[in-house]
């Protein structure tokens, strides 16, 4: 048998689905038979179908996989197709698939796998389709296409991916302020710093752009001389947006103690939020 042979589905199925869909959709509908006559891949009060996007390549080669799953997420989208994870293992990801009651009540069947049509016809509009071209209702045995039920191969387990280091948690608002004011040299009106910290809501690339300019601005001419009486409070620096001021020349007097780089203890990834600037 050539995959072409295959290329068959319902007109009721492609009228309400689409072409490709349906074509698809009557392959997932006579392994889903198959496995219901062998009482096999039963869960959920269902019985399944399952294989591999790379399987499903092999049974339909006229399709690409990237055209397979946009075709699959149509008719899971469009109320055809249930997916379900029934592997044994894990790692395997592999897809299971069901028809919908919708469909299967366009086959004319019941989740039972009862014909639900009186008179043995499916219930369809009279009008013409694709497989009855007097627009007359089709008989529910009109499906007797032959299809190879199709087992993917047995390929060797996945190795296991390494385990990712457990995420930090993100730091909140209020330790961020609580680490900027531990680094600021004048520590006067706290409240009112604390407020003007909150109004700004500083993301990871704000308050590293704001520590690295404290750092150096500590070292500057001005908060330098007259034992730092010209550095300004918390709360104007952040009001008036003191980190970017343009620099002066740097001056690191003699008895000046370095801190070190602010940013040992924290890691970008880990502060929450950003606010435009």
């Amino acid at each position: 048998m050539t995959p072409l042979t295959q290329l068959r589905g319902d007109g009721a199925v492609a009228a309400r689905y689409g072409v490709e869909e349906a074509i698809f959709l009557d392959a997932v509908l006579f392994w889903y038979r198959t496995n219901r006559g062998d009482d096999r891949n039963f869960f959920d009060g269902r019985w399944w179908t399952h294989n591999s996007v790379k399987a499903y390549e092999q049974v339909f080669p006229w399709w690409s996989g990237k055209q397979i799953r946009r075709i699959i997420e149509r008719c899971k989208a469009q109320g055809a197709l249930l997916s379900g994870e029934y592997n044994k293992d894990r790692r395997d990801r592999t897809a299971w698939y069901s028809p919908s009651d919708e469909l299967l009540a366009l086959y004319g069947e019941s989740i039972s796998g009862k014909c639900i049509c009186p008179n043995g016809q499916m219930q369809m509009p009279k009008r013409a389709t694709a497989l009855a071209q007097t627009g007359e209702p089709l008989p529910c045995n009109t499906h007797d296409i032959t299809y190879t039920p199709y087992s993917p191969p047995l390929e060797e387990p996945a190795e296991a991916p390494e385990e990712a280091p457990p995420a930090q948690a993100p730091v909140s608002e209020d330790e961020l302020f609580e680490r900027f004011w531990e680094a600021y040299p004048k520590k006067r009106s706290k409240p009112a710093a604390r407020r003007a910290w909150l109004r700004l809501r500083p993301g990871p690339v704000l308050f590293r752009a704001m520590m690295e300019a404290l750092e150096r601005q500590k070292r500057s001419r001005d908060w330098a001389k007259d034992a730092g009486q010209f550095i300004p409070y918390p709360a104007t620096w952040l009001n008036q947006r003191r980190w970017e001021d343009e620099e002066d020349p740097a001056f690191v007097p003699d008895t000046a103690e370095t801190s070190g780089d602010p940013w040992d203890s924290i890691s970008v990834d880990r502060v929450e939020g950003d606010a435009p600037c």
